[in-house]
């Protein structure tokens, strides 16, 4: 990462900040965006829906949130492209993606078995182990860490600013479950009342729905979007990089009046 070349400001932030400052780059770069989701929405979105049919909503919600743990890495790369790179295409971001799978996969089982030995005591470890593993997928994009060095980096994130990364892993667990209901409660009042087509079942009473799943996915960007500026804010604070780039701008215009003063000089 070039801090030099960073397309937003690079300070402290609280979540709300961070939130705001990712739902005004989505909708700047909302083409970039739609062109990734042709490729990892709408496949991710008919899986889980499949699933559902097939299983059961308890099936269908499984998927999703198993799918959704791979489906964060192509926005991930697209994010840092468009906030450190010239330009960034979709075939670029999607590489990005598919060349870290082997090792989030291996990330994510073991983040499994942490999650399930966590239940023996009431997910209480898991406020811990939680922070550590949130910015993992950032941490493999970015920096391409091994396996080790990843979790090595994101447990000394998490430790740096715990009270921030708790709060942000809060938010991406309650966020998507939130946006589900609100997708299933608005969406079937739409299509009963305004276009008085027929529902489908509530997700109160059927455990969910594909307006319910609908509005799962279409968060995702957003949520990755902000969990990857959390992962900005944590390094800017730890790293002093408000302090880098700053004095960085300092010296370049040092330096542009330097090469002003010599050019009329010259002259």
């Amino acid at each position: 990462m070039d801090l030099m070349r960073a397309r937003v400001t690079l300070r402290e932030r609280n979540l709300l900040d961070v939130f705001d400052l990712a739902i005004r780059f989505c909708v700047v770069h909302a083409g970039a965006y739609a062109k990734i989701s042709v490729f990892v929405l709408i496949p991710a979105f008919a899986v889980s829906l499949a699933a559902a049919q097939l299983g059961g909503w308890w099936m269908g919600w499984t998927v999703a949130v198993v799918v959704s743990a791979f489906a964060t890495t192509p926005y991930v790369a697209l994010a840092s492209r468009l906030v450190f790179a010239d330009s960034v295409g979709t075939r670029e971001a999607l590489g990005i993606a598919m060349r870290v799978v082997p090792a989030l996969l291996l990330i994510r089982f073991l983040q499994l078995l942490a999650l399930a030995a966590s239940m023996f005591l009431a997910f209480m470890p898991w406020l811990w182990l939680g922070t550590i593993m949130l910015f993992v997928a950032e941490v493999v994009v970015l920096e391409q860490a091994s396996i080790g060095a990843t979790f090595g980096r994101a447990q000394r994130i998490a430790s740096a600013h715990f009270g921030s990364v708790a709060g942000t892993m809060l938010a991406m667990l309650a966020v998507p479950a939130a946006a589900a209901m609100i997708a299933d409660l608005a969406g079937r009042e739409v299509l009963q009342t305004v276009l008085e087509i027929r529902p489908p079942p509530s997700i109160f009473r059927e455990g969910g729905s594909w307006l319910a799943l609908a509005g799962f996915w279409i968060v995702v960007p957003l949520m990755t979007t902000a969990r990857f500026f959390a992962y900005l804010d944590v390094r800017t604070r730890t790293e002093g990089w408000d302090i880098q780039t700053r004095f960085a701008a300092i010296a370049a215009r040092a330096n542009e009046d330097a090469e002003e003063g010599r050019a009329r000089r010259a002259a």
